[in-house]
């Protein structure tokens, strides 16, 4: 599979990435998008060698370089929009493990480049001509205390107890400074150290991933326990009974705060839960459905002037701070509610809708994977009444509802279900499931 992938390029350090490739794909970037970049990278064993060779390539192109150095994901992009330069190329693998490595793309406004523009550079990469000229490189300084200052500035919590899961990834080197300003806060962190081995927890922050940081919360009678992934992009949320959120669950508590002083719609993508409808129903405002990935989440947030985005995997936009999304500063901002609250978390929670749900990754191949997903929906199309289509197949009832879609990033399909009771659930996956394996037989 291409390294040059949806929303990012990655691979497989020494085997599909390499200091030459890394050196190309700076060329290939700024031929496409000439200009100045802010360039960061997160703390990977070979982060800085490819930090290098990209930069590199790049100023060969004429292209000049702003460096912030190793930060967490949301700084490159912040600084990105202070400085107001063209593109952030951020050097890291996200949430794969520890061999991985790869570079995201923003543009000024913050949205991620897109699957065609990505493809692009793998065209550029692969033949050439690239640009020719003499870029400059420029170490940046002060930048951490702009987002400190910027948050602080910003959001003010009242008195609250927290429990910070780093997962040695890179918001270690930057939210304890943050909430040490606070002097409301008192935090206490796990794995807050960084190591690029991900030795305590998947990188990824998942509820079965997040067992330690549940009993923290607990031991430690915490209000808001926070999660992150390793470049510090995504955050997910546990309650002060050590239960963790799901991401439409906290966006709830966004939506409600934010409904206070203005109105407007919410995006959410095609795999958010119906809580997310049902919320901004009281409001009388309308939820967009967008594909799922990071870089449609900010483009449509923006396009619909909404007051909230947010995706199933954590990405949450809050544009009263800036259109793109950030997990540090949504994270700080969420004790901010909480410390508002007058009870516990969990109480809040128990009041939301009911919703069971379950999310079932069926194997499959990179090749087979599309055209499953094109007979499911032939299907269905034929056999139920509500069909919507920008995101593989979601099949909407009065009281549940099933998505099926290819993954974007690795070979399988992914079904997603979620209804009003139980059985229901357990109906409805096994009803899909056979459609599903129905489709998968038609393409041996």
């Amino acid at each position: 599979m291409s390294i040059f992938r949806a929303y990012d390029i990655r691979g497989i350090y020494g085997k599909d990435l390499t200091e030459e490739v890394m050196k190309k794909i700076g060329m290939a970037v700024g031929t496409y998008q000439p200009g100045n970049f802010t360039v960061g990278r997160d703390f990977r064993e070979h982060s800085d060698q490819l930090e290098e060779a990209f930069i590199s390539g790049l100023v060969t192109t004429g292209s000049n370089v702003h460096l912030v150095g190793t930060c967490p994901a949301s700084l490159c992009v912040f600084s990105n929009w202070k400085l107001k330069n063209n593109v952030a190329a951020y050097i890291t693998a996200s949430h794969l493990p520890a061999e991985w490595n790869g570079v995201k793309f923003f543009h000024q406004d913050g949205v991620g480049f897109f699957e065609d523009e990505n493809k692009k550079l793998e065209q550029i990469h692969k033949t050439g001509p690239f640009r020719k000229g003499a870029g400059t490189v420029t170490e940046v300084g002060g930048m951490e205390e702009e987002y400190i200052s910027f948050i602080q500035e910003r959001i003010k919590p009242k008195k609250l107890k927290v429990v910070v899961d780093f997962g040695n990834g890179a918001a270690c080197l930057l939210v304890p400074k943050i909430l040490k300003r606070l002097t409301t806060v008192e935090a206490r962190y796990l794995y807050d150290w960084p190591d690029p081995t991900f030795p305590n927890r998947d990188p990824e922050p998942k509820p079965e991933s997040l067992t330690a940081l549940s009993k923290k919360v607990v031991e430690e009678n915490a209000d808001l326990g926070v999660a992150f992934d390793a470049d510090g992009d995504r955050a997910l949320f546990v309650d002060e009974k050590g239960e963790v959120m799901m991401a439409e669950q906290s966006a709830v508590l966004f939506i409600r705060d934010l409904m206070k002083t203005r109105r407007g719609p919410v995006v959410a993508n095609i795999e958010c839960s119906s809580l997310i409808d049902e919320e901004a129903q009281k409001y009388g405002q309308n939820v967009f459905r967008i594909p799922v990935g990071h870089t449609f989440l900010v483009q449509q947030t923006q396009a619909y002037n909404a007051i909230l985005g947010v995706e199933k995997s954590g990405h949450i936009c809050v544009p009263k701070f800036y259109w793109f999304d950030d997990a540090i500063i949504n994270s700080i901002y969420l004790i901010e509610i909480v410390s508002n609250l007058g009870r516990p978390v969990s109480e809040i929670i128990r009041e939301m809708p009911v919703e069971f749900f379950e999310r079932v990754e069926i194997d499959s191949t990179d090749e087979a994977k599309f055209k499953i997903v094109d007979a499911v929906m032939q299907e269905a199309a034929e056999k139920y009444e509500k069909i919507t289509a920008i995101d593989g197949v979601r099949i909407d009832f009065p009281d549940s509802w099933a998505l099926i879609r290819a993954s974007n990033t690795s070979p399988k399909l992914r079904l997603t279900v979620e209804a009003k009771t139980e059985r229901r659930l357990h109906e409805l996956k096994k009803e899909i499931m056979a459609l599903i394996s129905d489709a998968a037989r038609k393409q041996d």
